[in-house]
């Protein structure tokens, strides 16, 4: 992995991963369905996850270390948060640049390439709210249990 900055996390490198692992998941997808005549959501989940999850913990490594060096303090590497952080980013990342690429790829039929510029224009903006929306959740310790906080696309 290149470091065009001091303190910076190279996510082209874990995108390319998870594409990596998208493109076994489809080869596996496929066998599946072959073997089963049908693939259930439950089996492309979980294909799809165990691929990602395994990005996710580089990812983690290398961000625990990266806060620990700016702040002197991290939290625990190898917790369900620093994971479920890294895989969040991971997706996020791998998700703004999927519809953005097909979205912009002259090969594709135009009514796909619609579709994904369709999706793209609110990416930005969801997983930014949906941040927004879980830190209001989180406020003076604050857990999800019995309330509500909605997202809005825009």
């Amino acid at each position: 992995m290149s470091r065009l900055a001091d303190l910076a996390i190279d996510i082209a490198y874990y995108i390319h991963q998870v594409q990596i692992q998208t493109s076994a998941t489809i080869k596996e997808s496929e066998n599946k369905l072959k073997e089963k005549g049908k693939l259930l959501d439950e089996d492309r989940i979980n294909i799809l996850l165990r691929g990602a999850v395994t990005t996710a913990k580089a990812l983690e490594e290398e961000t625990y270390r990266e806060v620990k060096q700016r702040e002197n303090r991290s939290y625990d590497y190898c917790s369900n948060e620093m994971n479920l952080l890294a895989l969040a980013t991971i997706l996020a990342a791998w998700s703004g640049w999927v519809f953005k690429s097909k979205s912009e790829d002259q090969n594709r039929h135009t009514e796909s390439r619609e579709q994904a510029a369709a999706v793209n224009k609110y990416i930005e903006s969801f997983i930014r709210n949906s941040i927004k929306a879980g830190q209001r959740i989180g406020e003076c310790g604050g857990t999800p249990e019995g309330r509500g906080e909605f997202i809005d696309m825009e």
